[in-house]
């Protein structure tokens, strides 16, 4: 029998806490937020942030997209509904994902009140790019 020996992990794994300073309102949106603390365990690759609503209800967002490889959003609770490129509408519940490949135009139309996601980029330092009319 022949073993095999796995590669070096790069960087090594990591047990991943919340941020200690908690959960920070996002200026201008319905939402606060906290890294959960793979962009350092990463070096940067990833960020992984934890998002609460503060406030249910329609979002005025605009059509955007991300200078991203991965973009991955798992709701945890609650709904969320986006709109996506060709006004396609998506409505994601507890359990549900999506995952949007770079350069996905899309927007968030409405959130509950009670609404949890988990968002994952890589890499972690993306821009925000507002859609052409």
């Amino acid at each position: 029998m022949t073993e095999t020996v796995p590669p070096k992990a790069h960087p090594p794994a990591a047990t991943l806490r919340g941020s200690s300073t908690g959960y920070a309102a996002i200026p201008g949106t319905r939402f606060e937020m906290r890294e959960n603390g793979l962009l350092a365990a990463s070096r940067g690759a990833y960020t992984a942030r934890h998002f609460r609503v503060i406030e249910g209800g329609a979002v005025e967002q605009d059509m955007h997209w991300h200078d991203a490889e991965f973009q991955y959003v798992h709701v945890l609770k609650g709904e969320i509904e986006f709109e996506l490129q060709d006004n396609e509408i998506k409505t994601l519940g507890a359990g549900d994902a999506i995952w949007l490949p770079r350069a996905s135009l899309h927007r968030v139309t409405r959130v509950s009140a009670d609404l949890e996601f988990l968002e994952i980029f890589s890499p972690a330092e993306v821009a925000t790019v507002p859609a052409r009319e």
